[in-house]
């Protein structure tokens, strides 16, 4: 019986996948009409899947336009299958999978706007977890700062590009006053937060990301602002601190001592 049950569910799967499988055989009832039936059902799950994705990624998809980001929702889903009932988490492989897919060989700049749109995506849907208070960072001795590990919040992501995908997406918006850039090409370092509630992205210095990264990469906080003024002659630490902090770009601090973890 379960083999049975498990040839059933294999069958009405590669007919929702593949418009040349029809499952008719599987229903009661004149061939003609289950085939249209099942047509209809899987019309749904195709516009289902394309919601899904033009949720996650609304510059992508204004890009490429309506028609070319409906055959890419159903090739990523035939080679993606979403394998749980949250369609929020249907999109996460689609920055690698444009690397391999036909016609945007002369917009390399996409994947990397999947990657911007996708760590937005996440941050909006991510952790409810308070972010590090500066009472917390204040309570730290001054001499053990310096030798604190940091560790960033889960919404927070840290995208690098060699290109201006900052300005694409910015251009991208309702309300956006900024054109689309003549040049692409031009590096670009994106944080990814969500402060008060809303996913965010702002570009970030070359010190600055060179901090977070080290931070991320679980550094002590002396040696990332290190990092941070070797890269970028002007930068200033306080003034960056205090931004991450009302940002809520940081979850704790641990100082090196016995007292643990300060949220």
């Amino acid at each position: 019986m379960a083999d049975d049950l498990a040839t059933i569910q294999r069958c009405m799967a590669d007919g929702l996948l593949d418009a040349g499988t029809e499952p008719v055989a599987l229903f009661r009832g004149p061939a003609a009409v289950s085939a249209r039936r099942f047509a209809l059902y899987r019309g749904n799950l195709t516009a289902n899947w394309q919601r899904a994705l033009a949720g996650a990624y609304p510059v992508l998809e204004a890009l490429v336009g309506d028609e070319f980001f409906r055959a890419l929702a159903r090739r990523y889903a035939h080679s993606h299958p979403c394998r749980e009932g949250d369609l929020n988490h249907f999109g996460a492989a689609l920055a690698a999978f444009l690397g391999d897919f036909g016609g945007l060989d002369d917009y390399p700049y996409m994947a990397d706007v999947a990657r911007l749109e996708w760590a937005l995506h996440r941050a909006h849907y991510g952790s409810d977890e308070a972010p590090l208070a500066p009472a917390a960072l204040a309570a730290i001795e001054p001499a053990l700062l310096g030798e604190s590990r940091i560790a960033l919040h889960p919404t927070v992501a840290l995208i690098a590009s060699k290109w201006a995908i900052g300005h694409i997406w910015r251009a991208h918006q309702p309300a956006a006053t900024e054109p689309l850039p003549y040049e692409l090409h031009a590096a670009c370092r994106m944080i990814v937060h969500r402060p008060r509630w809303r996913a965010e992205c702002r570009e970030a210095g070359i010190g600055e990301f060179a901090a977070l990264q080290a931070l991320a990469r679980g550094e002590h906080l002396g040696d990332a602002l290190e990092r941070a003024a070797d890269a970028e002659s002007d930068f200033d630490p306080g003034a960056t601190v205090a931004r991450w902090l009302d940002e809520g770009l940081w979850l704790t601090a641990t100082p090196p001592t016995t007292q643990g973890e300060l949220r």
